[in-house]
């Protein structure tokens, strides 16, 4: 269950048939009430990241099987159930550690919420929902950095792209991320002329007959670096590239485009050797 995504309708899958299913609830799966020690995760601050703080809860609950208490379309128990009590000595734990999860400025928000925030879920849903303004500044703050990263700003070319695909990583790990197309597209522009077969990768690009997708934009950002730490070219070589396409996506004799890599790899390990 990631941060952002709802967990679809839960209940007993193993029923017979024509039985009916029986309700999931936050107690199903709960371990038996003890003194335990949740770890702490990098505290929520109105600068960071509302996603990643998700998933570091999610991932610090999951290994305990307290992660359904968070999520608020799974229903709560009802007092006289078997796991009621069970259940509601783990929800306030989960709770009160959740509140120590931000820092003091939103600890003070929810402590000012008009509602009474007492269970996990009630808890987990406030602190994202207190925090949505700073979280859509977070991702225009983000895509602007992005959007900054600049060939001229790096003494080597493959630092440039390491830090323009890392950016990118983060925005698409936010959801936020542009095309990958328009991202590679982008990155191809900023190294015309400096990177021998830049051209002729936008020539394949062109050629592929379907969308550039997550996997071909990390395979043409290790290739670009790749290319990139080669000895540069002159302005007069580069003029004469792109023009018919001979030799297209080939390097010195290596077949460096992503058809080859497939056929002699078939997609696993180095992109190129």
């Amino acid at each position: 269950m990631s941060f952002f995504s709802n967990r679809p309708p839960a209940g007993r899958h193993d029923a017979e048939p024509g039985q009916s299913r029986v309700p999931r609830t936050q107690a199903a799966d709960l371990p038996k009430p003890t003194q335990v020690t949740l770890l702490n995760i990098q505290k929520l601050r109105p600068e960071s990241s509302l996603t990643v703080w998700g998933n570091e809860v999610l991932h610090a609950l999951r290994p305990l099987k307290l992660d359904a208490l968070v999520d608020s379309d799974l229903p709560k128990p009802h007092p006289g159930e078997d796991d009621y009590k069970k259940w509601k000595f783990w929800t306030l734990a989960v709770s009160s550690w959740l509140y120590n999860q931000v820092d003091a400025s939103l600890q003070l928000k929810v402590k000012e919420h008009p509602n009474k925030i007492t269970y996990a879920d009630e808890m987990f849903s406030t602190i994202r929902w207190l925090s949505l303004p700073n979280q859509s500044k977070f991702l225009e703050h983000e895509l602007r950095k992005w959007e900054e990263i600049k060939r001229g700003n790096f003494t080597t070319a493959a630092d440039f792209i390491m830090v323009y695909q890392n950016q990118f990583n983060r925005l698409k790990t936010e959801n936020h991320a542009p095309s990958c197309d328009f991202a590679l597209g982008r990155l191809l522009n900023e190294l015309h002329g400096e990177v021998l077969k830049a051209p002729y990768i936008q020539e394949e690009v062109k050629d592929l007959g379907r969308p550039v997708d997550y996997q071909l934009f990390v395979y043409y950002c290790k290739v670009l670096v790749n290319e990139s730490r080669k000895p540069s070219i002159s302005a007069a070589e580069a003029s004469t590239m792109g023009g018919d396409g001979e030799g297209r996506g080939r390097s010195r004799g290596r077949d460096i485009s992503y058809r080859g890599w497939r056929q002699s790899t078939k997609g696993r390990g180095p992109a190129w050797e």
